[in-house]
């Protein structure tokens, strides 16, 4: 298995839910015993893990706080859910003091525990899924004849013309299947009747510009974020908003090499993306992985 779900949870009905739930969904499982464990495990396992589950209670809180901080330390874009059972003052506060956005809650009545932890996990394994299986441009792109023949009809017009013209590749994680589409429909409103907008697939979109300068592609960009603002209601906290622009004939001659471009960027970014705290608080260890993880994600682009 190449990705493992961490567990820290000690209370027996539920880790034997969230065992099966993780093995049934196909993921590895690395259970956590203390922060000693955690750091061992983390250098075998750690650039493998996808999603840290740990439980808080008055009893644990000392250990909590020693085990998040270091996965926090060594891997800061995994993102971490908190079971918790009582929502008290301490408990609550624990976690926003671990930076844990996201908690679920479960009440004294167990009969709704295994409901309430798989509705949770789901969307989890709906992100982990999205992240492994990437964004193929070139595959998309090959795949659907008409937008490889529009962005080649817009570069050889601009060839002809011997005008510029702009391409944005835009990708986004962590939103519900319709809020691309949205984004596209509102961004519309900002755009001219001689630009284009290609849905490649539910995640990702790409933009044509023709007359557009290099200098004008973050104006451009900029009208992307409004969009995504609108819809930032339908976006979960996972959300990662991405946007990469090549310009002809700056960046490339030909469509391919345009496109690789684009590939190259939107990769860059979504590593970067993935940090979570200042650069300069970041050791020569913690740049190392997220230049691994740049590698990474060279292979599904």
């Amino acid at each position: 298995m190449d990705k493992f779900i961490f567990l820290h949870i000690k209370k027996r009905y539920v880790r034997n839910v969230l065992l099966k739930s993780v093995a049934e969904a196909g993921i590895g499982i690395m259970e956590i015993m203390d922060a000693d464990d955690m750091t061992v495990k983390l250098d075998a396992y750690g650039d493998s893990i996808v999603l840290f589950v740990t439980e808080i209670v008055n009893e644990n809180i000392p250990v909590v706080n020693d085990v998040v901080g270091r996965i926090r330390s060594r891997y800061p874009s995994v993102p971490v859910l908190a079971l918790v059972y009582k929502d008290t003052y301490e408990i609550v506060n624990t976690a926003i003091k671990l930076g844990i956005k996201d908690i679920l809650f479960l009440t004294e009545n167990s009969e709704n525990y295994v409901k309430a932890i798989q509705n949770k996990m789901i969307k989890y394994y709906d992100i982990i899924n999205r992240q492994e299986k990437g964004t193929d441009l070139s595959g998309l792109v090959k795949e659907n004849i008409s937008i490889k023949e529009s962005l080649n009809l817009e570069l050889k017009r601009a060839i002809r013309g011997n005008y510029s013209v702009s391409f944005i590749l835009a990708h986004l994680t962590g939103h519900e299947p319709e809020v691309v589409k949205s984004i596209i429909n509102t961004s519309k409103k900002y755009i001219r009747d001689t630009d284009k907008l290609f849905l490649m697939d539910e995640d990702t979109f790409i933009a044509v510009f023709p007359f557009v300068e290099k200098a004008n592609v973050p104006l451009l960009e900029e009208k992307f974020r409004k969009a995504f603002k609108i819809e930032s209601k339908n976006i979960g906290i996972h959300k990662k908003f991405c946007m990469y622009g090549a310009t002809f004939p700056n960046d490339g001659d030909n469509l391919d090499e345009l496109l690789n471009r684009l590939e190259r960027g939107i990769s860059n970014m979504l590593a970067i993306a993935s940090i979570q705290t200042p650069l300069n608080s970041l050791t020569v260890s913690d740049i190392e992985n997220y230049k691994k993880k740049i590698n990474q994600y060279k292979k599904f682009f």
